[in-house]
């Protein structure tokens, strides 16, 4: 292996050597654990530190019985001929020692006895007459030693004493290498997952390098032998009571806590032994493995069914101790067989864990007590209730929706009106996400006439009718959805839930949200500042519909300010199936803003992997739209995006659809018979529809399809209206560049036009202008200059847009907390593309990377 971060020990060993040559002799003990690569260090030393010196070789063997003096034998042959024959016929070891002594002194000599940990006793004495003498001569002895204790009195450690206080000698520690140093080992690899990778290696090796390099020449997932056996070589000579530390730490999933591990009767004694053979370590956990790799190969050697005595111990020694960590247990109570305890265990377990935001943890938990084989119905019910919620949370919809009806049945069966309730709001919700509008419907409406008339009101039935009520406001029926609220409002009066109340505001809210009631967004935002620190699906809903219907209104800044922190909050809460929907929100926010290198990426980021039908509205229609404008492209997008419309029936997500399939007749001149019968949306007067309906109806005029609409928003009213320019002034304000680029094309103002055509250019949307270009080429209006052909610098660069925006403002020298504020993204988004700029331009800073962006004219 190359020899890395090693210089610094190198120029110290190097400077010995000088001192040396100069007459002032010294001794340097070269340490570090089995496998830190002492020998490999001193050969590199040797090779390039000792130009007309002699260089003299001696080992110390692992032997039951060390060679006497078995280091000086291995360089008899270099000595002189009468230092041979003393070391090989002295009668007392004194004469041996001064002889040799005399032999290094005489010429500049570099000594290297490796391993002096399997040395004899006489090897030791040598180097310790060596210690008091060194500094008279041209000699520099270099000695390798691990550094585990020996034992008090050993050999070894008196050596050791020695060299301590001598001023004469150094100790050099070779430390473990770093995940820098690991990754470099990895070789040219994409930089995040070699990084990644890298992490991974160094915590299963501690940076040990021999572990780094025989697992890097190694296939497969087993461990190589080559490191089974220099781990289980440790072990010799072991007692029974050290053996039984290590068999239970093989059977704990990681450190033992100190107050366990004298639970379990541990003695100091065997714990002391065992830390000097480097084979424990304490961390702030307790005792655990000097390297998780320890735990691997010591499995191989537990006696056979032995592993249950050991899970029985260490539970036993949890509970003497007392608050036991439940995840711990369930790792026990499974390998040892105890099935109560197991399920109750992993039940804790599954509740702390969603508690703390682990919501797949949480999931893994709820399996595992539902697999112990013991419980009742109601306890069941109950199990699958939380499973099914943190497979909904996950965006595991398909698995979340069986387990759920499971705990239906059982409710049902068990006569639990309340759970039944329950598990109707459920099942809604997670049908919903799932695509499954009708189906969504059916189960919130069971949700509330499972209750007999006269029924006492229970939370159950307020979080049905608040449920109904959310459900009503996606359909457009805003009236309806207060109606509901207010029944709820009437059972929360009545009961003692909180997140009842709550539900209840959040509903409201978006209610007041998509009226266009001023005060309604502040007061949603006022709900979500009470939410708990790891966020729970009720607040984020709150975040997601917010960002919804902030890009549905226009309000694109806001909806960028809310969602660069959004959505790094259901990243850091392990919410997937409420991220997938909010960076959907994003995908088209970043569509309208002109973004669509940034919208495409989230778009993949949602569609690309197995998530919530919910969430594929907007991405299908980013896709298939920058298809469609760019390369005047019919994508397969906007069929499914159709499809999935059609499915939910909600008119929120059908005109926007319909909207783009207008677009694509318009654009590539392909009849579609559904075109036609679009006018009959717009006289669909659902609450919140004002933007959606207006862009719809402007459209259609654009494919000759006369209609009127009213209650649409101001931009698309003056459009209709005849004020194109009133038009493209609104859309230019509200952000939604492709949009605002296109409308100033329709002006019959010269200036504005090439403006429009400069704007859809500086998008990328190359077909939408070429269309506008032959249509006006056409009319004989005017005339019209062709766009340039040739690549942008930015595509040679290999820079995305977004990419170029963000240099240039690093030009400006803002730092990435400024750019975040600036471009509405979170910090880490914000040093993601600060990272691919540098890659891109090979720039080793920032500095150079707008240097060379200048010189390349990527930016001014």
């Amino acid at each position: 292996m190359a020899l890395l971060e090693r210089d610094a020990e190198l120029s110290r060993l190097a400077a010995h050597a000088d001192r040396a040559r100069a007459g002032q002799g010294g001794i340097a003990l070269i340490t570090g654990e089995a496998g830190a690569g002492k020998t490999a260090f001193v050969d590199e030393f040797t090779r390039a530190h000792a130009p007309g010196m002699r260089v003299l070789w001696g080992m110390c063997d692992p032997l039951s019985t060390p060679r006497p003096l078995g280091a000086l034998f291995d360089i008899v042959d270099d000595l002189a001929p009468e230092t041979r024959r003393i070391l090989r016929g002295a009668d007392h070891a004194y004469d041996i020692f001064d002889a040799v002594t005399r032999d290094l002194a005489s010429t500049p000599t570099i000594l290297v006895i490796d391993d002096i940990h399997w040395a004899d006793q006489g090897t030791t004495d040598f180097l310790r007459h060596t210690v008091r003498r060194i500094h008279r001569t041209s000699t520099v002895v270099v000695i390798t030693a691990r550094d585990e204790w020996t034992g008090d009195g050993a050999p070894v450690q008196v050596l050791k004493g020695d060299i301590a206080r001598s001023s004469s000698a150094t100790t050099i520690p070779l430390g473990p290498l770093s995940v820098d140093a690991v990754a470099e080992l990895l070789g040219p690899r994409q930089h995040d997952a070699r990084q990644h990778d890298a992490e991974a290696l160094h915590r299963r090796t501690a940076g040990n390098p021999f572990f780094v390099t025989e697992l890097l020449d190694h296939d497969g997932t087993d461990l190589p032998a080559t490191v089974r056996d220099a781990i289980l070589a440790r072990t010799v000579g072991l007692d029974t009571d050290c053996w039984e530390v290590l068999n239970l730490l093989t059977c704990s999933p990681g450190a033992i806590p100190d107050p366990v591990m004298e639970a379990l009767g541990v003695g100091a004694h065997s714990l002391r032994l065992l830390d000097g053979f480097h084979l424990i370590r304490r961390t702030t956990r307790g005792v655990d493995f000097w390297h998780d790799l320890y735990r691997q190969a010591l499995t191989s050697v537990v006696p056979p069914g032995a592993e249950t005595r050991f899970h029985q111990r260490l539970i036993a020694a949890h509970d003497t101790v007392g608050d036991p960590d439940e995840a711990t247990i369930t790792h026990h109570a499974r390998h040892a067989g105890d099935s109560a305890r197991l399920r109750s265990a992993a039940i804790a377990a599954g509740r702390t864990a969603a508690r703390s935001g682990a919501h797949r943890q949480s999931a893994e938990f709820f399996r595992t007590a539902l697999g112990s084989g013991v419980g009742d119905r109601a306890d069941d019910a109950e199990i699958l209730e939380l499973l099914a919620a943190e497979l909904y949370l996950t965006d595991q919809l398909g698995e979340a929706i069986v387990a759920c009806r499971h705990a239906l049945g059982l409710r049902e069966a068990g006569g639990d009106i309340d759970g039944v309730s329950t598990d109707n709001i459920a099942l809604a919700v997670y049908e919903w996400y799932n695509g499954n509008r009708s189906g969504s419907d059916d189960h919130v409406a069971q949700s509330i006439t499972v209750f007999e008339p006269g029924h006492p009101p229970t939370p159950a039935l307020g979080h049905a009718l608040a449920m109904r009520a959310f459900f009503a406001v996606h359909a457009g029926t805003v009236a309806d959805a207060r109606e509901h609220l207010a029944r709820a409002r009437q059972v929360a009066a009545v009961t003692d839930d909180p997140s009842l109340e709550d539900r209840i505001a959040i509903v409201d809210a978006i209610c007041g949200i998509v009226c266009g009631d001023p005060d309604a967004r502040a007061g949603l935002m006022n709900v979500l500042a009470r939410a708990p620190r790891h966020l729970n699906e009720l607040y984020s809903s709150g975040y997601s519909n917010l960002a919804h219907f902030d890009v549905e209104q226009r309000r694109l800044r806001r909806a960028a300010e809310l969602l660069a922190t959004s959505i790094d909050m259901t990243i850091a809460s392990d919410l997937p199936v409420c991220r997938v929907w909010q960076l959907g929100s994003r995908a088209r926010l970043g569509l309208l803003q002109g973004r669509w290198d940034d919208a495409l990426q989230d778009s993949a980021a949602v569609l690309d992997v197995a998530s919530a039908p919910l969430a594929h509205t907007w991405p299908l229609l980013v896709r298939g739209l920058t298809a469609l404008r760019r390369r005047a492209e019919r994508s397969p997008e906007l069929e499914e995006a159709w499809e999935l419309g059609r499915r939910y029936g909600e008119p929120l997500r059908m005109l926007p659809v319909a909207t783009a399939l207008v677009e694509q007749v318009w654009l590539t001149g392909v009849p579609d018979d559904r075109v036609s019968r679009f006018t009959e949306m717009l006289q669909t007067h659902g609450d919140g529809l004002e933007w959606s309906r207006g862009d719809l109806a402007v459209w259609l005029r654009r494919v000759g399809i006369d209609c009127d609409a009213d209650g649409v928003a101001p931009p698309f009213a003056a459009h209709l209206d005849g004020d194109v320019s009133a038009a493209a002034r609104g859309l230019a304000e509200c952000g939604s560049e492709f949009d605002a680029a296109l409308v100033l094309t329709e002006t019959g103002d010269r200036e504005q036009i090439l403006a429009g055509l400069a704007g859809l250019d500086r998008l990328g949307a190359y077909a939408t202008a070429d269309r506008v270009r032959r249509a006006l080429r056409a009319e004989g209006a005017m005339t019209i200059p062709s766009r340039k052909r040739s690549s942008t610098l930015s595509n040679r660069a290999g820079l995305t847009r977004r990419q170029v925006e963000v240099l240039s403002l690093m030009a400006e020298g803002m730092t990435n907390a400024e750019l975040a504020e600036r471009l509405y993204l979170s910090e880490k988004t914000v040093g993601h593309h600060v990272s691919a700029i540098l890659a891109c331009l090979g720039a080793p800073n920032r500095r150079d990377a707008v240097r060379r962006g200048r010189e390349s004219g990527v930016i001014d």
